[in-house]
């Protein structure tokens, strides 16, 4: 629905105030309303809320400048256009910079009428874009809301990680770019003797991300309580994946590379498959020396029936495992993967020999390799991060 356009005549002159309701009434503008003072249309302002203000600079009380300067303060989406009967350029400058957005001098109605037209067609472009952008503020805050939803879902299924079972600690941080996270891990009870961990990273960050992890972490929850081996556990999450991926919309560019170990406690042994995800870390803890622990399968959504390769390695008292995310060598060797793994496996292997506490190796290892600092804008550019660190 449209209303009438307002007009707001401020002009000491009667006789030039007729003059241009006529002209104004001739094009079907009829909602005119007059002032013969500035501080008369200042009163008059708020009630009448025009779309347009018509200034004589020559005004009685005050000057027709400063009127411009208080109207604009008072309403800055109502257009003004300054007219004057005396031709000087001088007037035209300071008219511009009062804030006026037209300035007309001893016109004719056509000039006039013109000048009218061109604003009000501003003045309608730019109630428009007001209008869309009110509407897009309120669906940005519809969206933070249910951003904020999701991060509280999100967090409740991948809590930090802070316990121990006899000799085997495990300590968990997580780094989520965004609000949400592409990440996921989890440690889960299968017996009395064996622990499952599960590390993911979805591709990308963001919503589509976080959802896909909030799925993954649900399947594999309930796919435990069936497979107990690694690779098989893999192999059907893929296809449970790949069979949802194919009754949506299958996006190629959506899928998830997931690390899935067992620790037998009692066997000391790790039987683990991998999909994808960059390959953890065994260190000694009376050597300090490193191990990457080796399994091949291509990301979990991506082939239907992919195979996994199981591995099995065995651990003495006092090892430590390291998983992580790949977000966390792409901060500052996002290009150059070999080295990261070089200062990584040095750094661990000072700290893992020196007895250091879990918690301060997590916190040494994101002051040393993630942007703790980084800005809004950086982060949008930053891959989500998450370790775990066991020892064993």
């Amino acid at each position: 629905m449209s209303f009438p356009d307002k007009f707001l005549l401020v002009d000491g002159s009667a006789q030039t105030t007729d003059l241009i309701s006529y002209w104004l009434a001739k094009e079907g503008y009829n909602m005119v309303y007059t002032a013969e003072t500035g501080l008369n249309a200042l009163a008059k302002i708020e009630l009448i809320d025009p779309d347009i203000a018509i200034i004589n600079i020559e005004l009685p009380d005050v000057s027709g400048f400063d009127l411009c300067k208080h109207l604009k303060e008072i309403s800055k989406h109502m257009m003004v256009l300054c007219i004057s009967h005396l031709d000087s350029d001088a007037y035209h400058v300071r008219a511009m910079e009062s804030g006026a957005d037209d300035y007309m001098d001893n016109g004719d109605s056509y000039e006039f009428l013109s000048k009218i037209r061109g604003l009000l067609r501003v003045k309608r472009l730019s109630d428009r874009i007001r209008k869309q952008y009110a509407e897009l503020e309120k669906r940005n805050k519809l969206m933070q809301r249910h951003m904020l939803m999701g991060q509280r879902v999100q967090r409740a299924l991948i809590p930090e990680l802070d316990l121990c079972i006899g000799n085997f600690c495990i300590r968990s941080m997580y780094l989520p770019a965004m609000d949400v996270s592409g990440d996921f891990y989890n440690a889960i009870r299968l017996n009395d003797t064996c622990i499952g961990l599960v590390m993911g990273d979805v591709s990308g960050h963001g919503v589509a991300a976080s959802f896909l992890t909030i799925t993954l972490n649900v399947m594999i929850n309930k796919l435990t309580e069936w497979h107990f081996s690694p690779h098989k556990l893999l192999f059907h999450l893929n296809n449970e994946l790949c069979q949802l991926f194919e009754q949506g919309h299958n996006d190629p560019e959506l899928y998830a590379c997931v690390f899935y170990a067992v620790v037998d406690l009692e066997k000391k042994s790790i039987l683990f498959s991998n999909a994808g995800l960059v390959l953890p870390l065994l260190f000694d803890g009376q050597t300090g020396l490193a191990t990457e622990l080796e399994s091949v399968g291509a990301p979990i959504g991506l082939i239907h029936d992919a195979q996994y390769t199981l591995s099995e390695t065995p651990f003495f008292d006092g090892d430590v495992m390291f998983v992580y995310t790949d977000g966390l060598q792409d901060c500052y060797y996002k290009n150059q993967p070999e080295e990261f793994l070089i200062q990584a496996k040095d750094l661990l292997s000072e700290l893992i020999l020196k007895q250091e506490d879990m918690q301060m190796i997590l916190n040494t290892m994101r002051q040393t390799f993630y942007k703790t600092n980084a800005t809004e804008h950086e982060r949008m550019e930053l891959d989500d991060v998450s370790m775990l660190l066991c020892r064993l």
